[in-house]
C-alpha cells in the first residue's frame, strides 16, 4: 500500500510541475504578445519558452510512463 501511495504522490507532484510549466509558458507568451518589451528581451523570453516546452514534453512523457508502466 505504501508503494502505491508514493507512486500517486509522485504522479501528482509531476502533474503540478507540468501545470506550472504551462502557466510559465502562458505568462511569457503574453509578455511577448503585449509588444512593449525590447526586441532582445523578447528573444530571451522566446528561448525560455522553448526550454519550458522541452521540459514540459519530457515531464509529460515521464508521466505517461509512470501511469502506464508504474
Amino acid at each position: 500500500m505504501g508503494l502505491m501511495a508514493n507512486k500517486n504522490y509522485q504522479i501528482n507532484k509531476l502533474k503540478e510541475r507540468i501545470d506550472d510549466s504551462k502557466e510559465s509558458i502562458s505568462v511569457l507568451s503574453n509578455a511577448i504578445a503585449c509588444g512593449f518589451l525590447a526586441d532582445n528581451h523578447s528573444l530571451i523570453l522566446q528561448k525560455w519558452i522553448v526550454e519550458y516546452q522541452h521540459n514540459q514534453e519530457q515531464m509529460e512523457t515521464h508521466l505517461t510512463e509512470m501511469q502506464n508502466h508504474g
